[in-house]
Formats: C-alpha cells, structure tokens, sequence
C-alpha cells in the first residue's frame, strides 16, 4: 500500500513523498536537504530507488535541489521547460527525463500522466500517479483548473489541490497590487472558493481523500479553511481536510 508524506506544503516551500515498496518517489523539492534526511534515515534506502518529479522553476518548489541530488542521485523527471530554465540556473539537467502533457509513463509498477497546470511556469506540470488500484492526483500553482483535472482527481483515491488564498483576505492585505493581479490571473494561484467548487463537482466519485494544499500563510487563514474542509465533508460524501506550513502529514492510500 503506497504512503504519502507530505513534507511541506505552502508559498514558502513545498515537497511530497509518497513511499511504495523499495520505491521514493518526491514531488518537487522547495526544500532543504535536511527535511529530507530526515524522512529517508525512517527507512533503509541502500537499495531503494529514489525519482523526483518537478511541477516547475519556482523556488519554493525547487530550493533544495542542488544539495539533493549531490546526496541521492534520484532519476528526475521534468518538462523541457523547467528542465531548460534549471540549466540556466546551473543545475546540470543531462540525465533528466523529459516528460511530455498528456502522455502517460511506465516505470516498473506505477504509471505517470503529467498533465498542463495553469501557471506562469515556462512549462508547468501536475502529475496523476497509479501505483496497481491505487491513485493519488498533484494539482498545486494553478491559475485555474480546466475540466480534465477534475477528471483525474475524480478517478484518485488521493487529491491534493491548491487552496492557496482567501480572496477578500488577498485583496486587502500587504502585497503590491502587481503580485495580488499575479496571484488573481488565469495563470496564478487558485482561492479557497474555487477550491471549494472543484471539489462539490468531485461528489460521487471515487475520490476518498481531499488535501487542500498550498495554502499561503499571509493570504489566507487555517480557520476559515478549516471551515470550508468540514463542510465538504460533511456536503460531499469523501474526506477532506488541508495541509499546513511545517507541519508534516502522512497518509497510506
């Protein structure tokens, strides 16, 4: 049974692992290299395969890469764009497996299907994950959601889906007009309501688990989605609840 660890999730850093038999398997890695010893060192990873999957450039997804991949050589896996705009940076890409949207990917017992998220990224990426009967769907940084990411998170066992801001709170808080128009576009980050209305669509379906995820702590606020995660339990016949800034969350699937 596949276990997911989220590790951090938020603007100020994000990285998931999800452990499967002798198989890790982190998306993104906004954070430091630490964080990660620390997950791995549970576990005896001598023989393990670590692989990493990166959503985008950002930094708060992609901070700790360098020391990560100096400790556990991972196979990494990455649209051209990110993987273009990291070699820019430095980082060398050579060994990196280009992913390509709506393609789907076998690698020994999970299949990946990479699809477009809505995102100013050079070429931003959520993944939908199977490992047998199993499914877990990443759909974080999105300035909107089209209709084909409610298909694979209805078809999930796991969703986790961005829940970044409270809309009033966005408007009338400290950033610059500029970053709250960036954050408010079509290629920005998705509100607590929209969230919210994904996830009333997502009634009825397979779907057991819903993470509200990549929540800002200067926009938005853990009671208001707390409440908002009830009331979609309560509504919408699955479990939802959401993730917070440094606090680690683990769940099997």
């Amino acid at each position: 049974m596949p276990t997911l660890n989220v590790i951090d999730s938020g603007s100020s850093g994000n990285c998931y692992h999800i452990k499967r038999n002798n198989m890790h398997i982190f998306v993104d890695i906004g954070i430091s290299r630490y964080r990660v010893d620390d997950v791995l060192e549970e576990n005896d990873i001598k023989n393990d395969k670590i692989l990493l999957f990166l959503t985008h450039e950002h930094n708060d997804h992609i901070s700790g890469i360098t020391p990560f991949l100096n400790r556990y050589k991972p196979v990494v896996f990455a649209s051209e764009g990110t993987a273009d705009v990291l070699k820019k940076r430095g980082i060398n890409v050579s060994d990196f497996y280009i992913l390509n949207k709506n393609r789907i990917y076998d690698f020994e017992d999970i299949s990946v299907h990479p699809f477009q998220i809505m995102h100013d990224g050079a070429e931003p990426l959520g993944y939908h994950f199977t490992f047998d009967d199993r499914s877990i769907t990443f759909a974080t940084d999105l300035g909107h959601a089209p209709a084909y990411i409610e298909e694979y998170l209805s078809v999930s066992d796991i969703g986790v889906l961005e829940s970044n801001y409270e809309e009033e709170l966005l408007k009338n808080g400290k950033y610059p007009e500029y970053l709250k128009k960036r954050i408010l576009s079509s290629k920005g980050h998705l509100s607590n309501k929209e969230a919210l209305n994904i996830a009333a669509k997502l009634s009825g379906n397979r779907i057991k688990k819903l993470l509200f995820a990549h929540v800002s702590e200067e926009n938005n606020d853990y009671g208001i989605l707390e409440k908002y995660s009830k009331f979609a339990t309560k509504n919408f016949g699955f479990e939802t609840s959401f993730l917070r800034q440094n606090c680690k969350y683990g769940i099997s699937f």
